[in-house]
């Protein structure tokens, strides 16, 4: 049976697919293309041209802020600009329906993406304590593999400290969260499921 999980996994792949069936895969792109260029360009200005900002700041870490913001700012406009040109142009062109049709498949698989994201964080955060409409989702248990898989495909090193940082959560990815202890006939639960014994059972003999 369904949750609101899972509900809102397919809600979400939904609009993202929408969305980027609007604006094409050219479009979609680009604009990844856009951000990840004016964060380069800012990290790029702050390693080796952070004297600029230092002459009028006497704070270096005021002065390092205002040249990262100023540079990303000034870098995604511009780049913004430039990359709706050529978005415009593929979008009105022949290409427009493949364009829009590649556009559908990535928007589905953005959304996926950011579902096993949310889906990795949560069980990290959580750990054991995932609420039942989560915990009971039919997708969580494919959203969490894809979420490993993706996590091995890592560099080795990066891989490695997301995994300590995930085990440090108190999380297991590999792993389904813990069932809820079984109630006996009276309706209490089994003191043996987590290991807890019942003061008043006679004690073994010795």
């Amino acid at each position: 049976m369904l949750t609101a999980f899972d509900v809102g996994v397919g809600v979400l792949v939904l609009i993202s697919a929408i969305l980027a069936t609007a604006r094409g895969l050219t479009r979609e792109v680009l604009s990844l293309a856009t951000w990840a260029g004016s964060a380069a360009i800012a990290v790029y200005m702050w390693q080796y041209h952070p004297d600029i900002a230092r002459q009028y700041i006497a704070e270096p870490v005021v002065a390092d802020i205002a040249t990262v913001v100023v540079t990303f700012i000034v870098a995604l406009i511009v780049l913004h600009l430039l990359t709706m040109r050529i978005a415009d142009f593929v979008v009105d062109s022949r290409i427009g329906p493949i364009d829009r049709t590649l556009g559908f498949v990535f928007g589905v698989l953005r959304g996926i993406l950011i579902a096993i994201v949310i889906t990795i964080f949560g069980i990290w955060l959580l750990g054991s304590n995932l609420p039942e409409w989560a915990s009971n989702a039919q997708s969580l248990p494919y959203l969490r593999d894809m979420g490993n898989t993706l996590i091995s495909m890592l560099p080795e090193g990066l891989e490695q400290q997301v995994t300590d940082i995930l085990s440090g959560g108190g999380a297991n990815l590999t792993e389904d969260p813990p069932a809820p202890a079984a109630p006996l006939e009276d309706g209490t639960p089994d003191p043996s499921i987590d290991g807890t014994v019942d003061p008043t059972d006679p004690a073994p003999e010795a």
